[in-house]
């Protein structure tokens, strides 16, 4: 490998939201490695809406490397530690690495981040697997990550149930995977979610909603409100707020878009609507992701009073069940 001053020297690949390490791979096995025992969880201390102590890291695996059941991204800090997992879904025709600030930022608090690539991000809408078959997927990678994903990144995972969460119709798989597939999920994200036949082209699956659901973990909804074609009405992120099991917590940043927290560098227009400060609603939904795992995945009550009055420049209401 050539050095820096050398030919052939290349810098590292750095994301603007905290230090990255870029993890190098040689050749990759096939089996799951042995998990590392637990100790205490770590607890982050800082405000969650600015980046935290732990210098972060991450690591793509391929189908079937280290038993991994889909290609997938490992963010998580570098530091050894004690640290619960969170495993986050894609949107429709989205690429996992379209979320890298918003994923750094939470695992830079002191989580192991899992973000599976459940089909080819290649933007065409045939032949990609349903909402259904698309969750009990995710429910391989979830039990996989559990015993793995933490190990894999040089630290331990809290043996207790890990967080789920989703952009969009992968917000859809996160709840469809807590309540169809009764995966035990400790907690719930949705960044403006979508359900049922809403949606871009051919996204429109069975609802993993029909119905008030009986029980579920506490949940977040994130809603933005120019949700447009993308997220209608009916469909968004009222439907999941109102049909989930209490606590459940709902945060609506208004003149803001569908794909506007996606990452400075992917364009979110096209088919959805943008809003007109994109990089503040990145920095509101990292902040306020990280804030509702520091407080249920962490035990942190502190962090959960950042929910209660966001500090953001943005117009944001509130709403709880």
């Amino acid at each position: 490998m050539a050095r820096e001053g050398q030919p052939g020297y290349q810098p590292p690949m750095r994301v603007t939201l905290s230090a990255l390490v870029l993890v190098a791979c040689g050749p990759a096995p096939t089996s799951p490695p042995t998990p590392n025992e637990p100790g205490p969880v770590f607890r982050s201390s800082q405000d969650p809406f600015v980046k935290g102590p732990l210098e972060v890291a991450q690591r793509d695996l391929s189908q079937g490397e280290l038993g991994a059941p889909r290609p997938a991204r490992l963010t998580a800090p570098v530091t050894a530690g004690t640290y619960p997992v969170v495993q986050f879904q894609h949107g429709f025709l989205s690429d996992r690495r379209a979320y890298d600030e918003l994923l750094v930022h939470l695992a830079s608090h002191g989580f192991v981040v899992v973000a599976p690539q459940m089909y080819p991000a290649d933007g065409v809408p045939l032949g990609k697997a349903g909402a259904p078959d698309e969750a009990r997927a995710a429910g391989e990678v979830a039990r996989w990550a559990q015993a793995a994903a933490a190990t894999i990144m040089g630290s331990a995972a809290d043996p207790r149930p890990p967080g789920l969460a989703g952009h969009s119709r992968g917000g859809k798989v996160a709840w469809w995977l807590s309540a169809q597939e009764r995966f035990p999920a400790r907690a719930l994200v949705g960044v403006d979610p979508v359900d049922g036949r809403g949606g871009p082209l051919l996204s429109a699956q069975p609802e993993a909603l029909p119905g008030p659901l009986e029980t579920a973990p506490p949940s977040l909804v994130l809603g933005m409100e120019l949700g447009g074609s993308c997220a209608p009405e009916g469909d968004n992120y009222r439907h999941f707020f109102e049909r989930t099991t209490p606590p459940t917590t709902l945060l609506l940043v208004k003149n803001q878009g569908h794909a506007d927290m996606l990452d400075a560098d992917v364009d979110s227009g096209g088919l959805c609507r943008a809003g007109p400060d994109r990089e503040e609603t990145r920095r509101f939904t990292a902040g306020a992701m990280t804030a509702f795992f520091r407080a249920t995945l962490q035990d942190d009550d502190v962090a959960r009073r950042f929910l209660d009055a966001p500090q953001t420049r943005l117009e944001v209401t509130r709403e709880q069940r």
